[in-house]
């Protein structure tokens, strides 16, 4: 078997679980997992023929503004994990794609969604979903059991605890900082009392493209369940994270 493929419903990966996904507890980081989705849902559009390229050309293209993760359980080194992902709805401004991980056994190990807007790269604004043809696709009601893919308010401004300048490896094909990369730095920065605990909630939010030599500045605080991180440059917000701890 192929180590990607669609069954008629889900688009799917295969992954071993390698040391440079892990921590040093040898459990596997969240970036990873987000990153892997948001790649087999690349996957699934150009195997339907919606490459990158033919979206650029056409002046219009994906772009996330959203991911969400819940941890069943946080997989570790060795393992061998079956990424599935399939396209739910269109509604307004968002497509919604959901996903999950499971064991090759069928174990749901963790749950995911994402949103994604569509953009004109002309005019620089967002289309409405009905103006591109994937509204016309199979899509599927199944949510997973992913948290809400919502927009992160803190209650108060959050202090300054760091600032994290970009640099080339921070950046993927687009020249810009990859989504996934995001939730890596907010790990970097979370206080050092959370770092042996384990993550069952993480939400994302994507608010500005961010570019090297930038440097952000970099907020946090905690929250009832958790704890929230922001990375600011010149006073735009970029990114946020919202982390709810196993037990919290």
């Amino acid at each position: 078997m192929p180590d990607r493929w669609f069954d008629g419903t889900y688009y799917k990966r295969e992954l071993t679980v390698n040391y440079l996904d892990c921590n040093t507890e040898r459990k596997v980081f969240p970036h990873y997992l987000l990153g892997i989705f948001s790649e087999i849902a690349g996957d699934e559009s150009q195997a339907k023929g919606r490459t990158h390229e033919a979206l650029v050309s056409s002046g219009r293209v994906y772009l996330i503004t959203r991911m969400s993760l819940r941890l069943h359980r946080t997989p570790c080194v060795n393992e061998t994990l079956i990424f599935r992902t399939w396209f739910r709805k269109a509604e307004g401004k968002f497509f919604y794609r959901d996903g999950d991980v499971r064991s090759p056994e069928g174990e749901l190990i963790a749950s995911i969604s994402g949103t994604w807007v569509y953009i004109d790269l002309i005019e620089h604004k967002v289309l409405d979903s009905t103006e591109h043809p994937v509204v016309t696709t199979r899509c599927f009601d199944e949510a997973a059991d992913a948290p809400e893919c919502k927009k992160i308010v803190p209650e108060e401004e959050l202090p300054i605890i760091g600032q994290r300048p970009i640099y080339y490896t921070d950046l993927d094909c687009n020249c810009h900082v990859n989504n996934s990369a995001y939730s890596r730095i907010a790990l970097d920065f979370l206080p050092e009392e959370f770092r042996n605990r384990e993550i069952e909630d993480l939400v994302v939010n994507f608010n500005k493209e961010t570019k090297l030599d930038d440097t952000l500045e970099i907020r946090g605080g905690n929250t009832e369940k958790g704890y929230i991180i922001q990375g600011f440059h010149e006073g735009s917000l970029h990114f946020g994270c919202e982390f709810v701890f196993r037990g919290q």
